[in-house]
């Protein structure tokens, strides 16, 4: 999968084959040899030393955006130039020019030519889209689109993880305006009247009266806005996760800044239909050149009835000019796709020669929101609830492991999930959750069906360590009621805010002075009863969690509330609705499964005790036989790679280690061996030591010191134990 995306944004470099001065020195005097700086020799350093620094980084450019105005007030030049640029510096870090986005400005287009017609593009379309670069879809240029063909009009992700649709805002600028009559039949005449002869003088009127009737104005036309939203439709979408668009364009869609330019059609004339265009096709990101400030902010951009916001970023892209050379051009990261987008703009200074070149402080947004999140004008009381909702799996989950460890740590955060109706088999699991690396697809759901099974069992044989079981006290609270019995019972024929199961009992749990006290971080789950359309009852579940770990605990815990409506449902002939988790204190340590998933060697002890025989006559007898006895013997290894994970480093959250079912298949092991089976009889005296010093690590409450005292020793016979059990295998594997 690709992590990062890295685009260099480049606007407004307005410069031409004679050359545009630059004068960023005071020169009083002019020597031979001493000239002022040119805005291309700057670019040309600019892109060499950018160039450099990223091959000493070892990164690449996955594209180029070029958001117009290569020109320098259209003298010619500036576009060959500038892809020329481009391609000889950036050329060996990966770009070409089928992944250059180009767009063309105000300054880009013939001057006195008519809109919506070829000669006005010529010579951008003479350089960009004659090199193969990704261009607007143009007036009078392209006419059509061939069966929704995509084409040159988008550059597309290599996993179609984002998308970039150039869009011309250019087609009216510079336009000269239709005049009215009868002022119209004498317009051309007025510098001739006024002139008295002097042709110098009816030149200069003339111009000025042109310069009068020319507007620069900014406009996207309907057939482009229809030609894109087909475009859009057209380009391929991911398998999984949404795809980010980002349109690039010459004009603003809003002032970037507090400076007024004032002058006719300063902005977009139809901007609420390019924004609505823009909204209707999810766009994520917009780019643009033209005002020559630097800034990024969001645009909110209302539903019809002014309800619903969608949340656009806007990057103003930046230029250089003398005593503005900090921000000249920008690194654009893309990072966190599909479910939790994130974008850093990295301003890249104007170098000097010999110099070192400046780092600048990036700037990061988060294009995607929790609800709780301060945005624009919204103000959230500090420490309000942090709110996830959706209904991927996959996008929830990676959105409130960034919440955990951002908005909502150590905070109150609220997840409400809202699962597309299966098929009743299989439990839902993340597709980027932590689960051991050995396991396959099958084997995954496998695990994760036998763990969390385990966590719902009425009885277990380690009660007596854990004695907070969630299935133990959900169906045996107090040692005798049955609340998920008592759930169904309340739902079966009406509502009830009552059908509430508790996991926490004060009796048990609670001591007077507060010390000692071990119990669930599951609390609280109620589950309602809802009517849908049609008639149909779905059965929702809220659960509370005093403390919730969100990277390896919340989808098991998910997976048991997914497992608990399946069953009041079944019972029911009702469907699983939304599952709800509110967590007072939310985190993202979790560093081992084996914080999530009792030992597989213990919990086998409650659910496949047979497992400890075949496994024990597989080491005793030096010999596999069939699937059965072969996965057994990669749970165990499993098993031993979970507890030599859990010796590299302290963690402050308990782990629950293997003890009972050591000491089982210790024993086990000695019945089944020989007696003289020295290699079999070691093996079950450093399973019984290690199950002795589990034991001793956990009974001194997990403590820093008690760490380092016995993980040494653990980690000596884990190591122990892995050599064995491939010594005695070894011959028959």
């Amino acid at each position: 999968m690709i992590t990062k995306t890295t685009l260099l944004h480049v606007t407004d470099a307005h410069i031409s084959g004679p050359g545009s001065e630059f004068p960023r020195d005071d020169h009083k005097v002019k020597v031979p040899g001493a000239d002022q700086d040119t805005r291309e020799e700057v670019l040309d350093l600019l892109f060499a030393r950018l160039a450099e620094r990223l091959r000493r980084e070892g990164r690449q450019l996955d594209g180029v955006i070029f958001s117009g105005d290569a020109q320098d007030r259209g003298r010619p030049g500036g576009h060959e130039l500038l892809l020329k640029l481009l391609l000889e510096h950036f050329g060996s870090l990966g770009v070409t020019p089928e992944s250059i986005v180009a767009t063309p400005g105000n300054h880009d287009v013939l001057r006195g030519t008519a809109p919506s017609t070829p000669e006005r593009y010529a010579p951008f379309v003479g350089v960009w889209s004659r090199a193969g670069c990704i261009v607007p879809w143009l007036d009078g240029v392209d006419t059509r689109l061939i069966g929704g063909r995509v084409g040159p009009h988008c550059l597309l992700a290599p996993d179609h993880r984002w998308a970039i649709y150039p869009v011309n805002t250019s087609n009216w600028s510079h336009v000269t305006s239709i005049l009215p009559e009868p002022l119209k039949d004498v317009w051309d005449r007025i510098p001739r009247l006024l002139a008295e002869g002097d042709a110098n003088r009816e030149q200069t009127l003339r111009s000025q009266l042109e310069a009068l009737a020319r507007y620069d104005m900014a406009r996207v036309s309907k057939g482009q806005l229809e030609a894109l939203r087909t475009i859009v439709a057209a380009t391929p979408k991911p398998t999984n996760g949404r795809q980010l668009r980002i349109a690039v364009m010459h004009h603003h869609l809003r002032s970037p800044s507090l400076r007024e330019e004032l002058k006719p059609f300063a902005d977009i004339s139809n901007l609420e239909q390019v924004r609505a265009f823009l909204r209707g096709n999810g766009f994520g990101v917009v780019m643009h050149g033209h005002k020559h400030e630097h800034a990024a902010h969001f645009e909110h951009i209302y539903s019809a009835d002014g309800e619903d916001a969608h949340r656009t970023l806007v990057i103003s892209g930046a230029t250089y000019e003398v005593g503005r050379e900090q921000d000249a051009v920008r690194l654009i990261t893309l990072s966190g796709l599909p479910y939790t987008p994130r974008v850093q703009i990295e301003p890249i200074p104007l170098p000097r020669a010999g110099a070192e070149m400046p780092r600048s402080p990036e700037i990061e947004r988060r294009l995607w929101v929790s609800k709780g999140q301060a945005s624009g004008p919204v103000l959230v009381t500090p420490g309000a609830p942090t709110v996830v909702e959706g209904s991927s799996l996959d996008e929830v989950y990676a959105r409130a492991c960034a919440a955990a460890a951002e908005d909502a740590s150590r905070g109150t955060l609220i997840v409400h999930l809202n699962l597309p109706q299966d098929d009743g088999t299989a439990l839902p699991i993340p597709t980027e959750y932590p689960a051991p690396e050995s396991l396959s697809g099958h084997e995954r759901q496998t695990w994760l069906g036998e763990l969390v099974k385990w966590w719902q069992m009425e009885k277990s044989s380690l009660e007596h360590r854990i004695p907070y079981i969630h299935g133990v006290r959900l169906r045996r609270y107090g040692g005798k009621v049955n609340q998920i019995k008592r759930i169904i019972q309340l739902l079966r024929s009406k509502e009830s805010t009552r059908a509430i199961a508790t996991l926490v009992d004060p009796l048990r749990d609670f001591n007077s002075d507060a010390s000692g006290e071990e119990f669930a971080s599951f609390c609280l789950v109620e589950f309602r009863r809802r009517s849908i359309g049609s008639g149909g009852i779905v059965v929702d579940a809220i659960a509370f969690y005093r403390a919730q770990e969100i990277t390896r605990w919340w989808p098991i815990n998910i997976a048991e509330l997914r497992l608990l409506q399946r069953e009041i449902c079944t019972a029911l002939g009702f469907r699983p609705g939304h599952i709800t988790t509110i967590a007072a204190d939310t985190r993202t340590i979790s560093r081992s499964p084996t914080q999530v998933a009792m030992p597989v060697i213990d919990r086998w002890l409650d659910q496949a005790p047979e497992k400890l025989h075949l496994l024990a006559n597989a080491l005793a007898h030096r010999s596999i036989h069939g699937d059965t006895q072969r996965q057994i013997l990669g749970d165990w290894q499993r098993t031993l790679a979970d507890l030599g994970a859990s010796t590299q480093e302290y963690n402050s959250e308990p782990v629950p280690l293997a003890i009972e079912g050591l000491y089982t298949l210790a024993s086990y092991l000695k019945i089944a061996a020989n007696a003289d089976d020295r290699d079999a009889t070691e093996l079950a005296r450093r399973l019984s030591d290690l199950a002795r010093a589990n034991e001793a690590f956990e009974d001194s409450g997990q403590t820093p010191d008690a760490f380092r005292r016995w993980a040494p020793t653990a980690k000596g016979l884990v190591t122990d134990l892995e050599g064995m059990t491939l010594g005695l295998l070894a011959p028959t594997r």
